[in-house]
């Protein structure tokens, strides 16, 4: 459910839907990164005010983080349901797939919050960066965790490291992102994820 919230004193109807707010703020953040963009780019693109958004958010780090918490979900709820009801190595294959026509399309995402620089020290606190380095290894562990159960269902030979194949094609995926965001191709994209494709191990 969306929630409502402004600047507005107690009482008063708030006037912005943070769902939608978050939205904008992580196309900023995807497109420019944390430090590059701007407390007026992302009022701008938010439609909002300054002190709207400190009210609702505390300040850039803090928006930083729930618009990373928010991609995050919805990121994670997207590879479930690419994998759901498919073999391991079919599951990744539309995974694949859907990233290069996500990236590319007209109404794709055309940037990837994950392959933004990460937070440093100069930029944001300790624990903001420890929070954006686990939340930025949560399909990596998704993966994991369902090459893990391939492995016991014999989809995948019991020497294979679910743990290794799943960074290797977490890679992939930020690499489709990252070149699709530089502007590569949808069809020399496409290529690759098939290729990638032959990396993957078969059952016993």
């Amino acid at each position: 459910m969306e929630t409502a919230v402004s600047s507005n004193p107690p009482g008063r109807p708030r006037s912005f839907c943070t769902d939608k707010a978050l939205d904008c703020a992580m196309e900023v953040f995807s497109t420019k990164g944390f430090e590059a963009a701007s407390l007026s780019d992302l009022t701008k693109a938010m439609g909002i005010g300054k002190p709207s958004l400190y009210a609702a958010f505390g300040n850039k780090e803090e928006l930083y983080r729930r618009a990373l918490e928010r991609y995050t979900r919805d990121t994670t709820e997207h590879v479930s349901k690419s994998l759901e009801g498919l073999s391991a190595r079919a599951g990744v294959h539309k995974l694949l797939v859907d990233a290069v026509e996500n990236f590319t399309g007209p109404e794709g995402a055309g940037c990837c919050f994950v392959t933004q620089a990460p937070l440093d020290g100069s930029a944001a606190s300790t624990a903001a960066q420890r929070e954006s380095e686990f939340r930025r290894g949560a399909i990596t562990r998704l993966l994991q965790q369902r090459f893990e159960a391939a492995r016991a269902a014999g989809e995948l030979r019991s020497d294979v490291s679910a743990e290794d194949l799943a960074r290797y094609y977490s890679v992939v995926l930020q690499g489709i992102a990252l070149q699709a965001q530089h502007g590569g191709d949808r069809e020399q994209l496409l290529k690759v994820a098939d290729l990638s494709m032959s990396a993957f191990p078969t059952g016993e």
